[in-house]
């Protein structure tokens, strides 16, 4: 495939920025072909700011539109297995936002519909895999300068939220949104 043509799920924080880089031209061989988005004045921003992409309110309409060989899904956390699902029953490349999801039979049930469709593409967005820091941790634990990997314990005291964080989507730091932030 020479050129994937993009969707985007989710407009909101992290889908707006993979639509700029899309639409941008930043990823070689990508065009972003579509988005979508509940929010009305999210979907207004992209008729705005993407005049050359199709914007949708249903997911599935976009994912039933044969504009888009792969999607980027960026909502809410507990709806990346169930979108993610519906794209890969299309035979749809599917990249889905951290964290795989909320709830683990979830994930679980996500991953088998992936393992269904060997041919499709099926990923997900670590964004700290290309931070070096973490590539050289890698580095010595695949060379077996400690020994043996037992256990883990990793905090991260230096990722601060702010309150205008939380403030961006009423679902961020909940329960029923993210498992408890």
């Amino acid at each position: 495939m020479e050129n994937v043509r993009y969707g985007v799920i989710g407009i909101g924080n992290m889908g707006t920025s993979h639509s700029g880089w899309l639409a941008g031209g930043k990823i070689p061989g990508a065009t972003l072909t579509a988005v979508c988005d509940i929010d009305e004045k999210r979907r207004a921003w992209a008729k705005e700011n993407l005049p050359e992409v199709a914007v949708f309110e249903d997911y599935k309409e976009l994912l039933d539109s044969k504009l888009v060989d792969a999607v980027i899904i960026a909502v809410p956390h507990y709806l990346h297995p169930e979108m993610a699902i519906e794209s890969l029953k299309r035979n749809i490349n599917t990249m889905v936002e951290k964290p795989a999801g909320v709830y683990a039979s979830q994930i679980r049930e996500m991953n088998a519909e992936a393992e269904k469709h060997p041919d499709v593409k099926f990923a997900m967005m670590f964004n700290q895999r290309t931070n070096p820091l973490y590539q050289k941790v890698k580095e010595i634990l695949d060379a077996g300068t400690i020994g043996e990997l037992r256990r883990v314990t990793w905090i991260i005291t230096s990722w601060w939220r702010t309150q205008k964080y939380y403030d961006s989507s009423a679902w961020r730091a909940t329960w029923a949104g993210e498992g408890g932030g």
